[in-house]
């Protein structure tokens, strides 16, 4: 597609014919103005949010096509470090969410790109480098305008043998009726040539005043039109169907150089040159209207790449939103979706008591059962004790289960062996005290591989799931992952972390804190089997309570969350940490004996 050309907001036609009937139904009419307006559901009023949704899906769509697409980007995203594809913004911006027409042409130039690169369009004009360099300067320029040309045609080919077709040819109408405008008319010319032959593949109109000036090579080139649908519909394959095209394309320059060299030329840009080992022709930015490549400003992009991450393995942009694009202290950080089974031993006692705690602590709504034959008189139900009695209710009062707990629990290379199964022994008893009602409990495990940061789900469904501790401890960069993650719904969040030692990998733990703080999330953070109890301290400050050994998890687990249920935001009553000594007659200095 042409890169020089973008839509306006009536830019894209409707499909030919869709539209004559003026009682058509409105679904039909909805349909004219973007075939996208069926399955995109995802969308946004909000910039930022929406050039996100729209980049995943047409990732989604590169990837149908095939793995040799590449990286799909917005311009001013971090192409430099390999992206393929580069989209300017400024095709779809001023509206969002994004109207259906304009993201049927976005696609379309997506879709033609994407193809391009499919169907290997750079070796077939590395096959034509040699012949190129024997060449005049202007014939060169007029083979090359030739062998452009043929390449959108052969790539539009190939994309209407799928539903893709139907988006590239939204965008070959806007491109063309825009490209016509630029076209100096009267002269005979090699650009309005390559022009009408573009156009006549798809256009079967009767043929005007202003093509017959072309009928000679015109015939020529719709032959080879003809030629390259039956290479794009070959079974053979990708690069021998390269090698079929450039010899179409020299054997249609040889049939037509004779009429097309006395033609002008008005666009003498050359197209596609190499020198020795060292390609000039590179993939430019799909502009927008102006062919002004208007990509996204430094701070859009990053928000951009955030929204991105939360459906990505690589999270590393969310950390950076929050610690700062310049904090050098951060690592890269991913999911990790690698788990093995877990065997752990549920207490069924303490499930028993934790669940009595979820119970007692939780917030209450009250239900009336009415028109009962017994039990409170009901006012409004007087006028039924003579005739069936029921006149009377009972009021009961429910609790709602919907607590919001995440429990993050350090699983670096010191976590092995019993404590590790201590752990997981403790996530599966306060996961089945949670079963059965409107709780949210999340439970995640961080360590690091191969100098990347890694945090997993410990829970898959109904199921518990383990890792093998490894590697440092990255506690910021977990705290601010799993605080971020968090379902936001307006309930009390509270975030139990769990380690063995100071964070030495990634970002400040402050950092971790702050975030928590700034979210409205009560973090509490457990110090089991300490090695430096000194350097904690410095690193967590007052929010941090000590274990002298893991065997005291479950129990300090058990009176922390009734701690937490009973006072909630610690600030409100007179405690000015957000942790608090969890049992008082228990507590000696911080540390729980």
């Amino acid at each position: 597609m042409e890169c020089g050309i973008g839509p306006t907001k009536s830019s894209a036609q409707p499909a030919a014919g869709a539209c004559e009937a003026s009682n058509l139904h409105d679904e039909v009419r909805y349909h004219c103005e973007g075939f996208s307006g069926f399955w995109r559901l995802n969308t946004s009023s909000v910039a930022e949010t929406e050039l996100a949704n729209l980049l995943r899906a047409m990732r989604k769509v590169g990837g149908h096509l095939g793995p040799t697409v590449g990286r799909i980007e917005w311009a001013g995203m971090s192409h430099g470090g390999g992206a393929c594809i580069v989209l300017d913004p400024a095709i779809i911006s001023g509206e969002y969410p994004v109207p259906p027409q304009q993201v049927d042409y976005v696609l379309g130039l997506l879709v033609h790109e994407a193809i391009s690169k499919t169907q290997w369009t750079e070796l077939v004009w590395k096959e034509l480098a040699d012949y190129f360099q024997d060449m005049k300067i202007l014939h060169k320029i007029m083979l090359q305008k030739i062998v452009d040309t043929g390449e959108r045609i052969y790539c539009d080919l190939v994309a209407d043998q799928s539903v893709l077709g139907l988006y590239t040819g939204q965008t070959r109408r806007v491109v063309l009726q825009r490209a016509r405008r630029k076209i100096p008319s009267g002269t005979a010319s090699v650009d309005e040539l390559v022009h009408v032959w573009w156009e006549s593949t798809w256009d079967h109109e009767p043929i005007s005043e202003q093509q017959r000036l072309y009928d000679g090579p015109l015939d020529e080139l719709k032959s080879l039109s003809g030629m390259l649908k039956d290479v794009s519909t070959s079974s053979r394959g990708v690069h021998q169907r390269c090698l079929e095209r450039s010899a179409l394309y020299l054997e249609t320059w040889e049939k037509t150089r004779s009429e097309i060299t006395p033609m002008k030329i008005f666009d003498k840009m050359i197209l596609w040159d190499q020198e020795p080992n060292v390609v000039t022709r590179t993939p430019k930015p799909q502009t927008g209207a102006g062919g002004k490549s208007a990509g996204l400003s430094p701070a859009v992009a990053r928000r951009v790449e955030a929204e991105l991450a939360k459906n990505s393995t690589d999270i590393t942009p969310i950390i950076l939103s929050v610690v700062g694009h310049d904090n050098e202290d951060v690592v890269p950080m991913s999911r990790w979706d690698f788990n093995i089974p877990a065997s752990p031993v549920v207490d069924p006692k303490q499930v028993a008591r934790l669940r009595a705690i979820f119970q007692t602590y939780s917030e209450r709504s009250k239900l009336v059962n009415r028109g009962l034959t017994r039990g409170k008189v009901d006012r409004k139900r007087l006028y039924r004790a003579p005739i069936n009695g029921r006149c009377f209710m009972e009021k009961q009062y429910v609790s709602n289960m919907n607590w919001n707990i995440c429990l993050l629990v350090d699983a670096s290379g010191s976590m092995r062996g019993p404590k590790w199964r201590l752990v997981e022994n403790t996530v599966a008893t306060i996961r089945k005290a949670f079963l059965g009602f409107e709780n949210s409990f999340l439970a995640y495990a961080y360590f690091e591989a191969n100098g990347i940061s890694m945090i997993a789900n410990l829970l898959k469904g109904r199921n518990l799931v383990s890792i093998p501790p490894s590697g440092q401890t990255a506690s910021g960069q977990a705290i601010i992952a799993a605080a971020y993650f968090m379902p936001r719904d307006g309930r009390r969040r509270f975030l139990i972390h769990i380690t063995d030692g100071e964070s030495n990998f990634g970002c400040h733990v402050q950092h971790g804190i702050d975030y928590c703080t700034h979210k409205n999330i009560h973090l509490v953070t457990l110090g089991c089997g300490y090695r430096d109890r000194r350097a904690m301290e410095k690193q967590y400050g007052k929010s941090i309570q000590f274990l002298n050994s893991f065997g005291q998890l479950p129990s300090a687990l058990e009176s922390l969350l009734r701690r937490t249920f009973v006072y909630g935001n610690s600030s409100r009553h007179g405690h000015p940490n957000p942790c608090w000594p969890i049992s008082q007659p228990e507590c000696q200095g911080g540390t729980i004996s």
